[in-house]
């Protein structure tokens, strides 16, 4: 029974992902031509041809979720520590959680202004300063729970042996904390990499990540080329899954 309990958990999760695939492939999806429809890889070949712009896109949407997370997740290990080694650190994260209280939408909306003003609005650095300050918070977040009284303790008693703060961080902290890297950077890499509403507002139509296209696809009415881009969507996080699962979580079963 659990087997096949973990058998239908595995079709319900691959469902849409095998309904996208034929979509992006499927040459007419109107009924009842949909089922007995031919395929076509014309939809995915214009993709790394330049066509319909998705590959240009893609560069787009790697580059700034790849940016984003990479400073979101160093910054956001500098700042938990700083939190967790001071005295008002419990009140210090809770300004963490200001961005989340509002939705995407409207804290856009409300930097659009501010960026506006900056003239960072329609370009890409805009874009990705907008999704630091939505995304770097959750970073804080995550590091926060990484600064446990042991992790503490044994950075003190390194220190009181004569370990040099260098040496407690690489050797110590560092090691310990390599798990913790790879969550908070999954985290944000798919965060950033599937945010639609701040970069749609900041970015004003010029800055079209796999997101915004899959999106004006929709409003077209072209949906085999939104298909395609929804897949292209889907492979990072299927990437960062088998990542996780076949060396992060084989490291911990070992030790």
């Amino acid at each position: 029974m659990r087997r096949l309990l973990q058998i239908v958990l595995l079709l319900l999760v691959l469902l849409p992902a095998v309904v996208l695939l034929w979509l992006s492939l499927a040459k007419e999806i109107g009924y009842p031509s949909f089922f007995d429809s031919s395929f076509t890889f014309d939809f995915w070949k214009n993709v790394f041809t330049g066509g319909e712009g998705l590959l240009k896109s893609l560069l787009w949407s790697l580059g700034i979720a790849f940016f984003v997370a990479m400073v979101s997740t160093v910054f956001g290990f500098i700042i938990s520590k700083k939190i967790a080694s001071s005295d008002f650190g419990q009140r210090s994260l809770q300004l963490a959680y200001l961005p989340y209280l509002i939705a995407p939408v409207v804290l856009g909306a409300m930097l659009q202004f501010y960026f506006t003003r900056l003239g960072c609005t329609g370009s890409v650095i805009g874009v990705m300063m907008a999704q630091l300050i939505f995304i770097m918070p959750y970073a804080v977040l995550v590091f926060s729970g990484f600064w446990t009284p042991h992790i503490k303790q044994l950075a003190f008693q390194a220190t009181t042996l004569g370990a040099s703060n260098y040496y407690v961080l690489q050797h110590i902290v560092l090691p310990v904390a390599r798990s913790w890297f790879f969550l908070t950077f999954s985290q944000c890499f798919l965060i950033s990499w599937f945010e639609y509403g701040i970069t749609e507002l900041i970015g004003v139509g010029k800055v079209q990540t796999l997101t915004i296209k899959s999106m004006v696809y929709v409003k077209e009415s072209s949906p085999q080329y939104g298909a395609v881009a929804a897949c292209m969507m889907i492979i990072p996080v299927l990437l960062l899954f088998v990542i996780n699962s076949r060396v992060f979580l084989k490291k911990e079963v070992e030790g």
